[in-house]
């Protein structure tokens, strides 16, 4: 038998990550949707048309997992994204609670269409594992619903084409950990990719010794590792490393010290 969360907790929890999401710039404006299970056949879900970081608890609405509404919040509507959160639990009997974000680095996979699939540390692997792209469907659609299903049951995170991350987890935290964990495998990886240019992946043997140490990866899950012993070689000196040279126009360059003075008066 599931140990669902009470309402006054599942609520408190809804905002407290909005919260975050909003003060980390994973969402702006009214971007970003939030659900958690607090029955079997009953989610709380956050309106459309608020800034998650404005969320209280007495704007979210309780639906059942046809979505019909079971209690509304007055003076609001759920989220257009409704169908898609729904079809997580529909298809996944072991998520409780979903997040969608607009995430910067993850969106910006998601609109190049890259999965990101390469063993890089130790915590992504184990966190997200693999993070594929669904194909494109318009937002709050059935089809963009449709899309994410092929995916349910072996990433707990994913990619709308040109969109932007879902994810899930069996709490309200394990959900909002594993978008945050994304969110930084995506800001790593761009850099170590079209940055540096450069990365030492873990290997086989090594992602084997951290499924015994830790749990198992589904096999549709696993990231792509690298040969063997490149990353027990020694490091490299960071002035090897050669990184793209940017030019900025003197225009530009006048903007930004415009705006670094701005900041450093506003804070003093």
């Amino acid at each position: 038998m599931k140990n669902y969360p009470s309402e006054k907790e599942a609520r408190e929890l809804i905002c407290e990550i909005g919260h975050r999401m909003w003060s980390k710039q994973m969402v702006a404006a009214n971007d970003g949707n939030i659900t958690v299970r607090v029955g079997e056949n009953t989610v709380l879900i956050t309106p459309t048309g608020v800034s998650k970081g404005e969320l209280t608890p007495d704007m979210l609405f309780k639906i059942d997992l046809d979505g019909n509404i079971l209690e509304s919040a007055e003076g609001y509507s759920p989220t257009s994204e409704t169908a898609m959160h729904l079809m997580v639990y529909k298809h996944n009997k072991d998520a409780m609670s979903t997040c969608h974000a607009h995430c910067m680095y993850l969106s910006t996979f998601a609109c190049a269409g890259i999965e990101l699939d390469m063993a890089t540390a130790p915590e992504p692997t184990l966190i997200t594992g693999k993070i594929p792209v669904a194909p494109y469907a318009c937002p709050g659609t059935s089809d963009l619903a449709q899309s994410i299903v092929p995916f349910l049951n072996d990433h707990k995170v994913i990619l709308l084409a040109n969109h932007g991350p879902i994810s899930w987890g069996t709490s309200p935290k394990d959900a909002w950990y594993c978008l945050e964990s994304a969110e930084a495998f995506a800001k790593s990886s761009l850099i170590l990719k079209y940055i540096i240019k450069d990365f030492r992946p873990l290997s086989n043997e090594q992602l084997d010794i951290l499924e015994k140490a830790f749990h198992p990866i589904s096999a549709l899950n696993k990231v792509r590792t690298g040969r063997e012993t490149v990353n027990l070689e020694k490091g490299k000196s960071l002035q090897d490393i050669e990184v793209d040279s940017v030019t900025l126009s003197d225009d530009c360059i006048e903007k930004l010290a415009d705006m670094v003075v701005k900041r450093m008066t506003s804070i003093s």
